[in-house]
């Protein structure tokens, strides 16, 4: 990829953050997500920050789907995928060169990416099922992440 479309890409899915709703769900957890103004997260209140915000935006997938909102879940589940790009663009450790953790990684932008396409295709039971997969390799990392060597130090 080069220069102006990186750029333009993360415009792109800045532009889709910032679009966001800000609290369609009541989290009851005020702290600060990331936004076009947050720095890319170089300790742990900055990587919390990123799990808020995704945390959020998985949370709102779920009341759209509760509602029958499709619409807004394929609108959420892309915020959710431009999110984690930019995550992963912007930071960088020593657990994300484990092939363990790219597999999350890639399982995770599969079922966003299936979460997508049932959400198009206006198929809640699809949606439903790629949420689930979705959350799951969320569970799946987080532990592999708190499992790691070190990571409790």
């Amino acid at each position: 990829m080069n220069h102006l479309q990186t750029v333009a890409f993360v415009m792109a899915g800045l532009g889709l953050l910032l679009a966001q709703d800000q609290n369609p769900v009541e989290a009851g957890d005020q702290r600060k997500a990331p936004n076009a103004t947050t720095a890319a997260p170089q300790n742990e209140e900055d990587a919390n920050a990123w799990m808020l915000a995704k945390l959020s935006g998985s949370q709102n997938i779920l009341a759209h789907l509760t509602r029958g909102d499709i619409d807004a879940v394929a609108t959420d589940a892309r915020r959710m995928q431009v999110m984690t790009y930019l995550e992963q663009w912007l930071t960088a450790s020593e657990i994300e060169e484990t092939s363990e953790y790219r597999g999350q990684l890639n399982a995770f932008e599969f079922s966003t990416k299936e979460l997508i396409r049932h959400a198009e295709d206006d198929d809640v039971n699809g949606a439903l099922d790629a949420y689930v997969d979705m959350t799951r390799t969320c569970v799946k990392c987080h532990q592999l992440i708190r499992d790691a060597p070190g990571a409790n130090e």
